[in-house]
């Protein structure tokens, strides 16, 4: 096993000897469990060059498998300390940034609190990027809107209404809800690709032609954006907490919403100690919706 993780730790360093300092053995010793796991396959699975070792395409396809055998052993290892009474371990999680500015926090929090020795590694992805995260290992468990991706399952915690912000001074705020059409010709304010699903569902219900005057990366610009009045953009109500007071929110007239939820490879067989963070997770969510500030909709 410890070859599998020479091959792993060699690639994701670019390098022999720094792949030996992180896992504490001698460069040679390294070189040795690559050329072991070479013969033991049958082909190269390394490109040796001066400056940076990588995998070959034989080597790229063993990568993923090894990390799946390293993964299994892990849960293997957790589950035995876990029947043994010792709660311990590293679990992976990933999260949409609307998600990891509201509810996650307070699940990794309540989480920590009562199982310290559980490691939560935490990453910020955009929704395109869960499926290949997913299927190379990396991430456990994904905050995340609905997606189908084959061979993980996708547990809904609630719905989000999409809501578009401006100024409080601008035209739109007499509505008391958005109709999608109004939304034709006005100055719009445009999230870069790949983080743009919010507006891709509200276009995919209803099209629109904005005249785009600005492309983002980030929410936080274009809340800042919005509260000079240069225009308006739609975001989740999960991000409503972040608004200034002089940029308001208004929800669509025909309830568009989003599913959110999270996924895991499969529910059932999930660690000891990703069992407890789910279970944390739906405590802090049917609390969170119970509150009577919440914009969020329970599941019908």
């Amino acid at each position: 096993m410890i070859k599998y993780r020479a091959f792993i730790q060699v690639v994701e360093s670019g390098s022999i000897t720094k792949a030996a300092k992180v896992l504490g053995y001698s460069q040679p010793g390294i070189s040795y469990m690559i050329d072991s796991l070479e013969k033991e396959m049958g082909f190269p699975l390394l490109i040796r060059s001066k400056d940076k070792v990588q995998p070959t395409k034989d080597g790229a396809r063993v990568l993923y498998h090894c990390k799946q055998i390293v993964n299994s052993e892990d849960d293997l290892r957790e589950t035995v300390r876990a029947i043994s009474g010792l709660m311990d371990g590293t679990i992976f999680i990933a999260s949409q940034n609307s998600m990891l500015v509201n509810v996650v926090p307070m699940i990794i929090s309540r989480f920590s609190r009562s199982f310290s020795g559980i490691t939560v590694n935490l990453s910020e992805l955009p929704y395109y990027a869960f499926p290949e995260m997913f299927q190379s290992g990396d991430i456990d468990m994904g905050f995340m809107s609905y997606a189908k991706i084959k061979g993980f399952e996708f547990h809904p915690l609630f719905r989000d209404p999409l809501c578009l912000i401006m100024h409080r001074d601008h035209p739109f705020a007499r509505y008391e809800k958005i109709p999608p059409q109004v939304l034709s010709g006005c100055d719009f304010i445009m999230p870069t690709s790949g983080w743009d699903d919010t507006v891709q569902m509200v276009m995919d219900a209803h099209p629109f032609q904005a005249n785009i005057r600005y492309e983002v990366a980030s929410d936080t610009a274009a809340i800042a954006l919005t509260a000079q009045n240069q225009g308006v953009y739609i975001m989740s109500a999960l991000q409503a907490s972040l608004l200034p007071e002089n940029v308001i929110l208004r929800e669509f007239e025909d309830d568009l919403c989003r599913t959110m939820g999270y996924t895991v490879k499969s529910l059932k067989n999930a660690t000891p100690a990703l069992s407890e963070f789910i279970r944390t997770t739906e405590d802090v969510v049917r609390e969170y919706l119970s509150g009577e500030k919440t914009l969020l909709r329970p599941v019908d």
